[in-house]
């Protein structure tokens, strides 16, 4: 039987987890800032342990590196990062749009491409607003698969993609985000017409074009 205290301490440690981690994903913490431990205890009100089982789930998950006599270090965002990130988005990302080409609802796709806030933001020259709102269409994508399992993968890298477009989100221009914008019109396009094998094409070479632009701003 479990219990109290070690529901409490479970808790606790997904409390901490949470909160470091929507802190590295926004850049509050920057790769490779050290993150110490007694200071996160005193502003969270807990002890050492849940802080330190939060430490290695984040391990576990990619977004910190525990190394023995330094401490634990947010994880650095440089090229391999982002090529792992991408190759495993390409797998997925352009499974879901052949499969949202061949059977989704083509109609959430027509409305996006019509009204969708990315585009009107980039009218205005909002870009990060544009450049934010605009990975919306991805998780649309998935949303419409209708492919628990796939949806559940892609959740799983889905804050490492956000974390890296927050990093650079203030290097980008007015032009890189007219070509994002362009790309994904054209992902949609495709998807609309029902045709496969271009939504698939569209969306590989979008992925790949922008990990480009990415590492550009390196």
């Amino acid at each position: 039987m479990i219990q109290k205290d070690q529901i409490d301490a479970t808790n606790k440690k997904n409390m901490a987890y949470e909160i470091i981690k929507q802190r590295i994903i926004n850049n509050e913490y920057k790769p490779l800032d050290t993150l110490t431990e007694q200071l996160i205890c005193s502003e969270l009100g807990i002890s050492k342990t849940p802080v330190r089982e939060a430490f290695k789930e984040l391990e576990k998950d990619g977004f910190v590196k525990i190394i023995p006599s330094i401490g634990c270090l947010v994880s650095s965002i440089g090229l391999d990062y982002i090529h792992e990130i991408f190759e495993i988005r390409e797998i997925l990302e352009c499974a879901a749009a052949r499969i949202v080409a061949e059977r989704g609802d083509k109609t959430i796709f027509e409305e996006i491409l019509k009204n969708h806030e990315s585009f009107e933001l980039a009218e205005k020259k909002n870009i990060k607003g544009s450049v934010v709102s605009g990975f919306e269409i991805h998780t649309a994508i998935f949303e419409t698969v209708g492919n628990s399992r796939l949806l559940d993968f892609y959740k799983n890298i889905q804050n490492h993609i956000i974390r890296i477009r927050l990093f650079f989100i203030y290097q980008f221009d007015m032009e890189k985000t007219e070509r994002m914008n362009a790309e994904h019109k054209m992902i949609l396009k495709t998807i609309i017409a029902g045709n496969s094998e271009a939504a698939e094409k569209a969306m590989r070479e979008h992925l790949r074009n922008s990990q480009e632009r990415l590492k550009s701003l390196l």
